[in-house]
């Protein structure tokens, strides 16, 4: 009787645990803010690289490519919840204020130009919201 009442606790403890769960709507929202930036900033033939990345609150990363000598268009757009933001920077040594892009808001991309030697290095710092889907997109102008 005693295991019964025991076995019994246990499936009810285990049933309210997972009935009581939030739901898990993190996934989707976050495959829709990627689908948001690979849709307003696509592939292009022509690009010398891009990249999609879900970053979370905090997080540094830095992107690095191989390019040769030339000026080149950056691309950049992210997506997140409400207050989200990053802070872009192509500093090879030390922290510079970079470009703040705000992630909350349906924006276009933002671009600029700039003349590369032997390599592309993007450095992304995330505010203190979090997640967001970040995407840039580099390509060799030709003039």
């Amino acid at each position: 009787m005693l295991y019964a009442a025991a076995a019994l606790l246990v499936a009810g403890g285990a049933t309210w645990w997972f009935l009581s769960a939030p739901p898990d709507r993190g996934n989707d929202e976050v495959e829709a803010w990627r689908a948001a930036v690979e849709r307003e900033l696509p592939d292009s033939d022509t690009q010398a690289d891009a990249s999609t990345m879900t970053l979370q609150a905090g997080v540094d990363q830095s992107f690095e490519t191989s390019v040769e000598t030339g000026e080149y268009q950056v691309s950049l757009i992210c997506r997140g919840g409400p207050e989200s933001f990053v802070r872009v920077s192509l500093s090879q040594t030390g922290r510079d204020s970079g470009l703040g892009l705000r992630c909350s808001e349906d924006r276009a991309p933002d671009s600029f130009k700039v003349g590369l030697g032997d390599a592309m290095r993007l450095h992304v710092v995330v505010g203190d919201v979090g997640p967001v889907v970040f995407r840039y997109s580099l390509q060799r102008v030709v003039s």
